[in-house]
């Protein structure tokens, strides 16, 4: 790869990264929110789902249009669009103004998603795009982290001095407004640093990203488009999305909204798990090293078995000859992810009074050591097959649709998935304000919508290999049409 190129994939990355930092920003300060604007998480569960909403109507226009104009133009308009909201949240001070706020930043989002996919299937080899959406996976996932722990250092409260199990979380968050009133601000600051980060990422995009050729990457196309001064000429026609929206394989592996309800609802709520039912807090040494040793499991073990392992092992049984092999592991791992959460959460612990299962058992300090190792390692295992999901879901649906129609099925993709986060996190904060219960809701939506993904997932098993066999064929006509006109 050549150096302009390796500083041109650089910088798409890079910026992209930091957009879609955007979420994993906000989701450490929600109780902060809370306190500083009077609100409660039915409200903060509207928010975050009409921003979910908005996230994916806006990754459906933004996937058509990645098939017809230039990719770099629309990251750059997104990179514009989301900086400049970014640092307009130093502003906010009712609930109106952060509604409005979330929902630009919901449309600038939105657009990278499509980019990244139909970048990425442009500069890999077809046969081994698990692992590079396994690697995107991961980065973003890194990069979500980050921001995490980054807007969380800007977040003072002191959370082990508030008593999360004899209050209820609205007396909590009461209690925050009351005795912290200058710390409750500071939310906002994350946002306005990266927001002009983001901005100077912006203006050199602008100046060094150069576009990759569509196709250039396909089996039957690679060494004729990359030899020759050739580019693929074929585009998107609304005449297509009929087909491309009817085809089997894109049904079941589009409208598969329940594999995400549940989690949406989790990624939303995480953070108040961890400090207002959990007991966490992340200014003392105790809170550190518990919840170190659940990220050591969750994200350490569970990405390196799920993102790379299992994406490696969807990318092996292609290479051998099985076209819905990624598809399979995909199947076996929505499966297998379910009784590994269920157990985790079963176990809910209380890290301030030392208890688990809800309440129901107290153990002294060793015996909470190996009940938490035990409870992060089923957490642990869970996630790795719910990291293992992503990676072959996506490169499964690059098989099964043409170049020119991966960005739209793509965006179509995202845009299910989002409305599935969107009713879990809508659904979820009603139920947490009448329950008073995040880690209820949690098991129970982990149990009910687990169950009915994984019956979108089997029908796939008889579909995927037919759809991709046809994909093959018609690449494999083209690739001899374009010889032919050399």
């Amino acid at each position: 790869m050549k150096r302009r190129e390796i500083l041109s994939l650089t910088l798409f990355i890079t910026l992209i990264l930091i957009i879609i930092m955007d979420m994993a920003i906000i989701l450490p300060n929600q109780v902060l929110i809370a306190a500083d604007l009077g609100i409660f998480f039915d409200t903060i569960g509207i928010i975050f789902g009409v921003y979910t909403i908005i996230h994916g109507i806006s990754i459906l226009i933004s996937g058509y249009s990645s098939d017809l104009v230039k990719r770099k133009n629309l990251l750059i308009f997104a990179g514009f669009f989301w900086s400049i909201t970014a640092i307009l949240h130093i502003f906010i001070i009712n609930l109106w103004q952060l509604i409005l706020a979330r929902i630009l930043a919901a449309i600038a989002t939105g657009i990278t998603a499509p980019l990244i996919i139909s970048y990425i299937a442009d500069m890999v080899s077809s046969e081994s795009r698990s692992k590079s959406f396994a690697g995107w996976s991961l980065l973003s996932t890194i990069a979500s982290v980050f921001a995490g722990f980054y807007a969380l250092s800007f977040n003072k409260i002191p959370y082990d001095r508030i008593n999360v199990e004899s209050e209820s979380i609205r007396e909590n968050i009461s209690y925050i407004t009351s005795n912290f009133p200058d710390l409750l601000n500071t939310w906002r600051l994350p946002f306005l640093i990266l927001g002009f980060v983001a901005l100077i990422l912006t203006i050199l995009s602008f100046i060094f990203i150069t576009e990759p050729k569509r196709a250039a990457k396909e089996k039957h196309l690679d060494s004729i488009l990359t030899e020759q001064p050739l580019q693929y000429s074929y585009k998107i026609k609304i005449s297509d999305l009929k087909n491309i929206y009817l085809r089997k394989s894109n049904i079941f592996l589009t409208l598969n909204l329940f594999d995400v309800i549940a989690s949406g609802l989790l990624i939303a709520y995480i953070f108040p798990y961890f400090n207002l039912e959990l007991g966490i807090s992340f200014s003392n040494s105790f809170g550190i090293i518990t919840i170190s040793i659940l990220l050591f499991f969750v994200l350490g073990i569970g990405l390196i078995i799920g993102q790379f392992w299992l994406a490696h092992w969807g990318d092996k049984r292609v290479q051998r000859g099985d076209l819905s092999g990624r598809v399979k592991v995909a199947t076996i791992c929505s499966i297998l992810t379910l009784p590994f959460l269920l157990l985790g959460f079963l176990m809910t612990p209380n890290v301030s009074n030392k208890t688990f299962f809800f309440g129901n058992l107290s153990v002294d300090l060793s015996g909470f050591w190996i009940l938490w190792i035990i409870y992060s390692s089923l957490l642990g295992i869970g996630f790795s097959f719910t990291f293992g999901i992503a990676p072959n879901w996506y490169s499964s649906l690059i098989d099964v649709n043409l170049p020119e129609h991966r960005g739209t099925m793509v965006a179509m993709g995202y845009f299910i998935d989002f409305i599935g986060r969107a009713i879990g996190i809508i659904i979820g904060g009603f139920i947490i304000a009448w329950t008073d219960s995040i880690s209820l809701t949690i098991l129970w939506s982990t149990l009910i919508f687990g169950i009915l993904s994984i019956c979108f997932w089997v029908p796939l098993f008889f579909t995927s290999e037919k759809d991709s066999n046809q994909i093959e064929e018609i690449l494999k006509e083209r690739a001899a049409e374009i010889k032919s006109n050399i």
